[in-house]
């Protein structure tokens, strides 16, 4: 198989367990095929990342790096199971099917009293155009099964690709993303609600109790920049720094108001093969 990178681009949505965390979506380098139509990469990341959304605490965590396609078509990666609907040059539309863990509270002691969001599989759907080194993209994703947020966020972002020496790829650009009123709801209210049977004997902390519920509207805005640097013709390292702030009623929610930081800080080192 080849192993060099393209000049192609993947969107990894706002709510993967990569980029979701702090920093909404960002770009991957898509991989070129080999002569029998697969690319596989394998690798694993370490991060840096805030304990929940909207948390003024950090936490650092391993994530696997895995990135399968077959014929440009089909892939598994952090997006999840999917396919590339439409596939040319310039666009690519496409769909999948994504776990998404949820939120617990027994995380972080602001979030103890109210009731976890649950596992649940994600939907999405995603479309991507490139102009030379710049892609424009969209990517949507909802509760499938109504077992977690229950709701939908979609998130536009500008993703700008060079090579500042050599083969070393960088990729940077901004994101925002909406969300729905389950989703906000789900992640930010503070209503009765939202409480544990036992939640107000347990509720401690400051504006935990003032009974905000949070809307639909945009959630967040974030700039995250990668670099990928091959070692050889199949190891290669990545770097990834991003900043995020949240916005609207979720920047409001007593989580982030009074017990978090609308200011959301991710990193994070990782090493890969490809074969």
């Amino acid at each position: 198989m080849r192993t060099r990178f393209t000049g192609r681009l993947r969107v990894a949505a706002a709510t993967g367990a990569l980029m979701s965390l702090a920093c909404g979506t960002a770009a991957l380098a898509q991989p070129g095929q080999g002569e029998d139509g697969w690319y596989v990469r394998l690798g694993a990341l370490g991060l840096v990342t805030p304990e929940y959304e909207g948390s003024d605490h950090y936490k650092i965590q391993p994530v696997p790096d895995i990135e399968i396609t077959y014929n440009n078509r089909f892939f598994l990666s952090r997006q999840g199971l999917g396919a590339n609907l439409i596939a040319t040059d310039d666009l690519t539309v496409g769909a999948a099917v994504a776990f998404d863990g949820g939120r617990k509270s027994s995380k972080d002691k602001a979030l103890h009293g109210y009731r976890n969001v649950g596992d649940t599989a994600i939907g999405r759907v995603f479309a991507e155009y490139t102009i030379d080194r710049l892609m424009l993209s969209v990517d949507v994703a909802t509760d499938l099964l109504g077992d977690g947020h229950k709701g939908t966020e979609a998130t536009l972002s500008a993703t700008w690709m060079f090579n500042p020496v050599g083969q070393t790829m960088v990729m940077v650009g901004p994101s925002l993303t909406w969300a729905s009123d389950d989703y906000m709801n789900s992640y930010f209210s503070t209503t009765a609600d939202r409480l544990r049977p036992t939640g107000p004997t347990e509720l401690v902390l400051p504006g935990s109790r003032t009974g905000y519920k949070a809307e639909a509207g945009f959630k967040n805005a974030g700039l995250t920049a990668i670099l990928i640097h091959p070692l050889d013709d199949n190891w290669s390292v990545m770097g990834i720094a991003g900043y995020s702030r949240m916005l609207g009623n979720a920047a409001d929610s007593p989580f982030v108001k009074d017990n978090g930081s609308r200011d959301q800080l991710m990193g994070g080192l990782g090493i890969a093969y490809t074969f």
